[in-house]
């Protein structure tokens, strides 16, 4: 989101970027200490007024070494057991991403013990690399890492887990021609990423 909205401030505009969880940002909007939200879930508060902007695909990966200790043939035929003594590394307490790729894929909740939780997607990242754990990442945040062999893919699925980004605003908010400026940026950009 943030290179799509570099142009802008060679415009003039000042951009202050919060990060947090998704139901935390959206709180803050609709209390009107935000002016808009990128949320990975869809907004239920009255007062908010969303757009869907792209989807992201989900990734299950982990560290060569660790992906190298579970068993290849348990892995087809039971892979959440297979993959179940791995640590996990997690971006939220509740286990947001890993949940909905557990849930999807294998029809409950990771019963993985939980090694690391950050709420930063990169940092999430790093700690796998590191081995801290396995995860479920964004396919476009993943693959340079995959590329270059410094985390594996541990599950491949038909149809890969998807979440929706979202734009969020609050309804009714007085015009503002920066955030409209911003807004559209945004909007424009997504057009051209397709599925993230």
């Amino acid at each position: 989101m943030l290179p799509a909205l570099a142009p802008l401030t060679g415009r003039g505009l000042y951009l202050h970027a919060t990060f947090g969880l998704a139901h935390d940002l959206l709180v803050d909007l609709a209390a009107d200490r935000l002016d808009l939200v990128v949320s990975a879930i869809r907004p239920t508060h009255h007062a908010l007024l969303a757009v869907p902007l792209a989807d992201e695909e989900f990734l299950l990966v982990g560290p060569p070494s660790m992906a190298r200790t579970v068993d290849a043939d348990r892995l087809r035929t039971a892979p959440a057991d297979a993959l179940a003594a791995l640590p996990l590394v997690a971006y939220g307490e509740e286990l947001p991403i890993l949940r909905r790729y557990w849930r999807s894929e294998f029809g409950h909740r990771p019963a993985n013990p939980v090694a690391l939780v950050a709420p930063d997607l990169r940092a999430v990242l790093a700690a796998v690399e590191a081995g801290a754990g396995i995860s479920a990442l964004p396919r476009y945040l993943a693959e340079p890492a995959l590329a270059a062999g410094r985390v594996v893919q541990l599950h491949c699925s038909e149809a890969p887990p998807l979440n929706t980004i979202y734009l969020a605003v609050r309804r009714g908010a007085p015009a503002n021609p920066a955030l409209t400026v911003v807004r559209e940026r945004l909007t424009d950009a997504a057009a051209g990423w397709g599925e993230l």
